[in-house]
């Protein structure tokens, strides 16, 4: 549902999937009495200023913030004058997805997550099934709805970043919090002038700031966390190189071979065979179990 010139706020009802999304865009005026809703409700700023009101605290909102309203909570929305809020808003019946764990019962508020980039895109998909309401729409709604629950539980465990950004610096602070979500994002096919472009920086500033906060370059860090999850998988699983490859987040194998040997002058097929020697009942590099020695005389 969309309002663009919303001047109280939506009702909403949710459908038999427990999910549904809107979007408003505030009018001067914008007025939202104190309410508590029976479903988890997670707001998404997309411009403008404001507040999120509880009985006992003011949670200021701008542009990027996620916030987590848990069902029961008493809150109202109020604008900043000048700048009015435009918003998402992703609503979730209790069950089953608040009551799958204990996150979604405490309010959270991210402030300009480095991972609502993704967030977005999550909820822009919610929207077109949410609209187009095709075949498996229901299916693929809920999937979604988990995904955008799984950025939230682990933002919620997520620890501070290892390096302190120093005061008035907010782009290195920015970026040293982007410089830790690779740590969880290196698979992904990306490239240093989407990372600057996503934190608003042009690639010199970037690049000059990700060496500041890590002390190596960006390509290094994201081979570094490629070859890091690639060396678990040889040692611990006997899935094909290829496959582990194309986890890890590069688009052939003869990158990943040719990024493997600079590192560890070896191949991953050779690397695997000297760190993963073959047990009794352990799996083998080609994925199966080594045959058992057949017993012979009585």
């Amino acid at each position: 549902m969309f309002d663009p010139h919303a001047s109280q706020p939506v009702t909403v009802n949710l459908p038999a999937t427990g999910v549904f999304v809107l979007e408003s865009h505030h009018a001067r005026g914008f007025r939202m009495e104190p309410v508590r809703h029976d479903y988890l409700k997670v707001l998404l700023i997309f411009s403008g200023a404001g507040w999120l009101v509880r009985p006992d605290h003011r949670v200021p909102l701008s542009a990027g913030d996620v916030v987590l309203v848990p069902a029961g909570t008493r809150h109202h929305i109020e604008d900043e004058g000048a700048r009015p809020l435009a918003l998402y808003a992703l609503c979730l019946a209790q069950r089953p997805f608040a009551a799958s764990s204990e996150l979604f019962s405490a309010f959270r508020h991210f402030p300009a997550p480095v991972w609502n980039v993704e967030w977005r895109s999550l909820i822009r998909h919610l929207l077109h099934e949410q609209t187009l309401a095709r075949p498996g729409a229901d299916l693929m709604i809920t999937g979604l709805a988990w995904q955008a629950l799984g950025h939230l539980a682990r933002a919620a465990e997520r620890r501070p970043p290892t390096v302190a950004p120093k005061p008035g610096q907010p782009a290195l602070a920015r970026v040293t919090a982007y410089a830790e979500e690779l740590a969880r994002t290196f698979y992904h096919r990306q490239s240093v002038d989407a990372a600057a472009r996503s934190l608003g920086l042009s690639r010199r500033h970037f690049t000059q700031l990700f060496r500041t906060a890590t002390g190596e370059t960006w390509l290094a860090a994201i081979q570094r966390h490629r070859l890091t999850h690639a060396r678990l998988l040889l040692r611990e699983t006997g899935r094909s190189v290829t496959s582990i490859g194309y986890e890890c987040g590069f688009e052939d194998v003869t990158t990943f071979y040719r990024t493997f040997r600079a590192a560890e002058d070896t191949s991953p097929l050779a690397w695997r065979i000297r760190n993963h020697p073959v047990r009794s009942g352990a799996v083998s590099p080609s994925g199966r179990k080594p045959a058992q020695a057949r017993r012979t005389g009585p």
